[in-house]
């Protein structure tokens, strides 16, 4: 009866995402570093180098996502009933009248006659200005 009971503690446990996984290292080569050292050691080179691979570590999210359920609809027509179209008889209307004016005179155009063109006056000889003024003028009656 433990049994049973501690495996559906384990299985509600697990779909409810309680569970949580160890977490992993993984290799990331992008974060590598290395040193190279070159010595002379007499009249002879000698090189060293050291290599540090990374490593990261991952912890994975456990969560519940839920998966879309297709779904399909079922379209009934829709009936609509039919109506006969209702006739109406048109609505009384007045007949138009004309409304009663005072006759009016009837204009019409007066012919215009051309006027012969007029000739401009030639203009009027001014009075002779003169520097004397001393002199005077006499006529005789």
């Amino acid at each position: 009866m433990k049994v049973v009971v501690v495996l559906c503690l384990l299985a509600s446990a697990v779909y409810g995402g309680v569970v949580v996984p160890a977490t992993t290292l993984i290799r990331t080569p992008q974060f590598d570093s290395a040193v190279i050292k070159s010595d002379r050691i007499g009249g002879n080179f000698a090189y060293s180098h050291v290599e540090a691979p990374a490593y990261a570590a991952v912890s994975p999210v456990i969560s519940h996502v839920p998966t879309p359920v297709g779904v399909s609809y079922h379209a009934h027509p829709i009936q609509v009933p039919v109506v006969a179209p209702a006739i109406f008889p048109a609505p009384a209307v007045p007949a138009y009248v004309p409304a009663a004016f005072p006759a009016l005179p009837a204009y019409s155009p007066v012919p215009v006659k051309p006027e012969a063109p007029v000739a401009p006056a030639a203009p009027a000889e001014p009075a002779p200005i003169s520097d004397d003024s001393e002199s005077v003028s006499v006529e005789a009656a």
